[in-house]
């Protein structure tokens, strides 16, 4: 289906228009709206990979565009600090990229350092404080697709054990005192943020 179909707007809607109604879906089909034993559960997962996957494919043609006329987009932040750190990540220089996320004065913990904390938690093996970061990052920029991609691959993959991490209102349902179990999502997960962030932890997952 067209994109611009899929989020109801038009193609002529200005970015921030479009934007808006894609936080409007989220608000409204988001699964941590609904709790793991209710029905709609499934359908509600597929609405918001249709409405990811179609504001994702109209950023990339609108930053196509825009590249053509000698401008440029990124998702996420290739200069300055947030740069540097994710570069460090990519790089499994995740002690340096700690240090320089953890040096950093209250004004600058945007979305996007939540998100990145959340990599380093999850490094640690810290899965839960490394979920409630990455809610916080979603949080704040409930429309960046970065954000929202990497929670609902967290969310699928332990699924794959027969839970997931939010439930309804973002609270985590795992324990973390759980078995083996737990240490596999954990490694599973710090590698779907790696994959998020251009890198590939473990190349065989």
């Amino acid at each position: 289906m067209d994109p611009y179909e899929i989020l109801g707007v038009s193609k002529n809607a200005t970015d921030d228009e479009v934007k808006e109604k894609y936080r409007e879906l989220v608000r409204k089909y988001h699964p941590d709206n609904y709790g793991p034993d209710n029905p709609l559960i499934d359908l509600a997962n597929e609405k918001m990979a249709a409405i990811n996957d179609a504001y994702e494919k109209i950023q990339k043609e609108r930053s196509d565009k825009q590249n053509a006329h000698g401008e440029s987009y990124q998702s996420g932040s290739t200069t300055g600090k947030f740069g540097e750190i994710r570069r460090l990540l990519n790089a499994k220089r995740f002690r340096e990229a700690e240090k320089m996320l953890t040096e950093m004065y209250d004004n600058e913990k945007t979305a996007e350092w939540h998100y990145l904390y959340s990599v380093v938690l999850m490094r640690r093996g810290r899965s839960n404080d490394a979920m409630r970061e990455l809610e916080t990052a979603c949080s704040m920029d409930p429309a960046n697709i970065e954000y929202q991609k990497a929670k609902q691959m967290f969310n699928t993959k332990a699924g794959t054990y027969g839970s997931t991490y939010y439930g309804t209102g973002g609270q985590p349902l795992r324990s973390t005192n759980d078995d083996v179990c737990e240490f596999c999502i954990k490694v599973k997960m710090l590698d779907c943020l790696c994959e998020c962030l251009g890198g590939d932890l473990i190349p065989c997952i």
